[in-house]
């Protein structure tokens, strides 16, 4: 790749240079070939000066004296253009335009060194000569254009000096290459690093390289960047599919538990090797009834977890005594004989605090909350319920004075899949409780966080704007 690189920027850049060469010879053979006048009233295209003056020399070697006729006077007055004849011992004999600083006698020598080097007159012109004849004398005629209008230089070649330019162009084509393969070096080698580093990427190599200089210094630096958010990324989707793993593994068993209950229960009451009576019979049936209440919570807590996800549930809102919903919740878990002897205590100063909610699953939530706590902490832990209203905010904390939440453990809290290490053996929890309130509490316009500390306890933080 390194290779191919650097012979296609070499050959792109070699191709420029001659390409540019190209166009500049093309464009000197039209200047040397051709005059370009830009006067609106002369031309507006490219003539040879010689053309040009064809009428002006009718005009001039027409009757017995040098005289333009006025319209060609003031045409050449236009455009700023002056003429001079000169007999055979260059002396002027006719002039019409001619600037001050103008001659009118000339030294041959001194004509030949004008037309060379319009340059280094005072007024810099470009001049043309031309040969006019009047009767049975010859004369020159020399036009005066401005340097701005038309503009000629001679190049002269002999066979030593053509071989000369001829060798410093093959030397500047050999230079050029030279230069163009150290620059494309310079070039290709950061780019194909910058190339690779994304085929790392691709690949899923996500390996912080070290940053480069010059002008990828960025791109390698959001490279090292994206590089991180996408291995950062990776950790959590394996550390996701885990948990997942292990939640599937959890509620394979939790429904296989019941299952064999419902099924060893079923079978003695089907059998005929026993006489089962009816207290008996009772209790069997009651134990089926049991094992499938729970497999059927279970499959409730899977279907309400997945519509809250994806915003499927109805959410019927209506103004309830936030106080009154909690209070209950309270009240609901201490009657239930699991809890009743839990210490759970409530806090608030305003006894008619007044919410939009859904009364059903507002108070689901705050019961997952809750019972978070007491399933995973020892009995002797203390619950303490707080709902405090703020200007814009009604907050409902849930804490405990528990065993608290590893650091690694806290951002696996709300996830559907995640049961923490902190679960008892007898806990019959799906693993839901906690994804269903923050679900529920997200849908309410709210938001919920944890705080927690290993040996300290946990707190769990509900905003809801109200």
């Amino acid at each position: 790749m390194k290779v191919k690189l650097t012979i296609k920027l070499i050959i792109s850049m070699i191709l420029v240079f001659y390409i540019t060469m190209i166009v500049y010879g093309m464009l000197n053979l039209v200047i040397y070939n051709s005059n370009i006048t830009f006067g609106e009233e002369l031309f507006s295209v490219s003539f040879k000066v010689s053309e040009f003056m064809e009428p002006y020399i009718e005009d001039l070697e027409k009757g017995n004296d040098f005289k333009l006729d006025d319209n060609n006077t003031n045409k050449l007055i236009e455009n700023n253009i002056w003429i001079q004849v000169l007999d055979k011992e260059n002396n002027e004999v006719y002039e019409v335009n001619k600037p001050a600083n103008v001659p009118s006698n000339y030294l041959t020598a001194d004509l030949i060194d004008f037309i060379q080097d319009p340059w280094g007159s005072k007024a810099p012109t470009t001049i043309s000569i031309n040969n006019i004849a009047k009767g049975n004398e010859n004369y020159t005629l020399l036009v005066g254009f401005p340097i701005d209008k038309i503009f000629r230089f001679k190049m002269i070649f002999t066979e030593e000096s053509f071989k000369y330019h001829i060798s410093i162009i093959i030397f500047v084509l050999i230079l050029m290459t030279i230069v163009a393969y150290i620059f494309s070096r310079s070039l290709v080698k950061p780019m194909v690093s910058v190339v690779e580093d994304i085929d790392d990427l691709k690949n899923g190599i996500y390996e912080n390289k070290k940053n480069k200089q010059g002008i990828f210094k960025e791109v390698s630096k959001n490279i090292n960047n994206l590089s991180i958010i996408l291995k950062e990324n990776e950790i959590e989707r394996k550390e996701a599919d885990k948990a997942k793993e292990e939640w599937i593994a959890n509620i394979s068993h939790d429904l296989k538990t019941p299952l064999s209950s419902i099924k060893g229960y079923a079978q003695l009451l089907n059998g005929d090797q026993y006489e089962i009576n009816i207290d008996e019979a009772k209790r069997y049936g009651n134990a089926i009834l049991d094992n499938s209440n729970y497999i059927q919570d279970l499959v409730n807590d899977l279907s309400l977890v997945y519509k809250l996800k994806n915003k499927v549930l109805p959410i019927n809102f209506k103004e309830e005594n936030l106080i009154n919903l909690v209070q209950e919740s309270i009240i609901d878990l201490l009657n239930n004989i699991k809890y009743s002897d839990r210490e759970i205590n409530f806090n608030y100063h305003d006894e008619n605090i007044r919410l939009n909610c859904d009364k059903k699953y507002l108070k689901r939530a705050i019961n997952n909350l809750i019972i978070n706590s007491l399933e995973h902490n020892s009995k002797d832990t203390i619950v303490d319920v707080f709902v405090l209203k703020k200007e814009n905010n009604i907050n409902i904390i849930v804490e405990d004075n528990g065993q608290g939440i590893r650091k690694e453990d806290l951002k696996n809290i709300f996830n559907r899949y995640y049961k923490g290490v902190n679960t008892s053996s007898a806990s019959n929890g799906s693993g839901l409780g906690m994804a269903i309130a923050k679900e529920v509490i997200e849908s309410h316009n709210g938001s919920i966080n944890i705080e927690s500390e290993v040996g300290v306890g946990t707190k769990i933080i509900i905003a809801i704007k109200y």
